[in-house]
């Protein structure tokens, strides 16, 4: 989910719980004061009520007939009843009302008045005292029009809410694309960047100041790193053209060698042994140049794995007269087909192949495929040197070489450039020791 979207989820969540608490109060507190309204307005009917019946005999004709007149505009007579002081209904026409209990005649007796209500009517009681008696004057109103109103209050308070909380999204969504425009600008610079234009600047003209010093770290950081492939680019392609010189200096050697005088054993040992420095040298040359780039752009196309052992092995087998034996258990011919730079992975495979055979003495070596879970595995098995379990975290580095290694020629560049190729392929690289002796390098794909 994006940052922009959840914030606005996060914002309807937070007036969500606003709303409905000021939702709330105003209902409830609408709902107190119209109840007290209504009691308010029970209380001066009861007293009407009262006159009208228990007090006809002290009144005018007139009076009563206004009092009459007052009590048929405010309540009906069928909402009306006059108890005595056994809780008989003397006067009024409402029917037996069984919410109006004993109790509640004995509590309007005791305090002079009482209220309560159901989910129909709102009661309300007085104690009377006449010249006849002492009465309970009990009126009662129908909450129909309250209900009403309370649930008009209701709807129009839910579709207020409703529709608010719509705004507040909205409003939200517009607002975050206005605030992360300057982060959308940003991340849409950093996805143009490639090999060639990653060291360009992150330029952003409107924005905050957070996301300024982002840009502003951003960019200091990818100068540093800029800085460090040039120093980089620069030490390799330094030491390729001081080892040019030698290697110039060797040839020419070699061609001075032939026009002197010498023994046929002496001509075969001296142009061995510098034939193969400099051969030595070139493949170093060549490997750097490779990769710092010279020869390549590491370009990534779909290639055929198997192709590419076969063409190793075919070369091994010609140049060095290597004994190999080559497995291929892979029923999903797909797995075969990759996405890499075939000159890159010839140079990193060639290099374990070639270890495989020089440190076993030229004994045979198994090169398997198989497969694990859908994914492709390339074992490289020898039965050589091995290498020993402490030495197998040091292996890697530029340089290192193992200590049963003296005898044998190398530099200790060939596994450590090997393992850079893989991992610029996204190939997981294990070197394991196959005890007794010998070597398993396992490649997952």
């Amino acid at each position: 989910m994006k940052l922009r979207d959840r914030l606005s989820i996060y914002s309807v969540l937070i007036f969500s719980v606003i709303i409905l608490t000021v939702s709330s109060i105003i209902y409830f507190s609408f709902y107190s004061t119209m109840e007290k309204k209504e009691i308010k307005a029970l209380e001066s009917k009861s007293l009407l009520a009262a006159i009208y019946y228990l007090e006809q005999d002290e009144l005018s004709s007139s009076e009563y007939e206004n009092i009459k007149s007052q009590l048929l505009k405010t309540i009906s007579r069928k909402n009306i009843a006059v108890y005595n002081n056994n809780s008989d209904k003397v006067n009024g026409e409402m029917t037996n009302d069984m919410n109006i209990s004993e109790d509640f005649l004995q509590e309007v007796r005791k305090h002079n008045n009482g209220i309560f209500h159901t989910e129909d009517y709102f009661y309300k009681g007085i104690f009377y005292t006449d010249n006849q008696g002492d009465f309970v004057v009990v009126v009662r109103e129908s909450k129909v029009v309250f209900n009403d109103q309370m649930n008009s209050l209701l709807q129009i308070l839910l579709i207020a809410s409703i529709v608010g909380l719509a705004i507040i999204y909205l409003l939200s969504q517009y607002l975050g694309f206005i605030a992360y425009q300057p982060i959308t600008h940003f991340i849409s610079q950093i996805k143009n960047r490639n090999g060639i234009n990653f060291k360009e600047p992150i330029v952003l003209e409107h924005s905050y100041t957070e996301i300024k010093e982002l840009s502003t770290t951003y960019n200091r950081f990818i100068n540093q790193i800029s800085e460090t492939f040039s120093v980089q680019k620069n030490f390799i392609d330094y030491v390729s053209h001081e080892l040019r010189t030698p290697i110039t200096a060797l040839m020419g050697t070699l061609e001075v060698t032939k026009q002197k005088d010498r023994t046929t054993e002496e001509y075969q040992e001296a142009l061995q042994q510098l034939q193969q420095y400099t051969i030595d040298l070139q493949e170093a040359i060549d490997q750097m140049m490779l990769l710092s780039g010279a020869k390549t752009n590491f370009e990534l196309s779909p290639i055929r794995i198997d192709e590419v052992i076969w063409e190793l092995v075919e070369n091994q087998i010609v140049y060095h007269q290597a004994d190999i034996k080559v497995d291929l258990d892979v029923e999903n011919d797909q797995l075969l087909t990759i996405n890499g730079n075939n000159q890159l992975l010839n140079l990193a495979i060639g290099n374990l192949i070639s270890n495989a055979i020089k440190y076993s003495n030229n004994q045979q070596i198994q090169i398997q495929f198989l497969t694990i879970q859908e994914r492709l595995i390339l074992q490289i098995i020898d039965t050589g040197i091995g290498i020993k379990i402490d030495e197998l975290p040091q292996i890697r580095q530029n340089f290192y070489r193992g200590k049963n290694t003296s005898s044998y020629q190398g530099k200790g560049i060939g596994l450590s450039i090997a393992d850079i190729i893989f991992k610029i392929h996204r190939i997981e690289l294990e070197i394991l020791s196959n005890q007794p002796k010998g070597t398993i390098m396992r490649l997952t794909f």
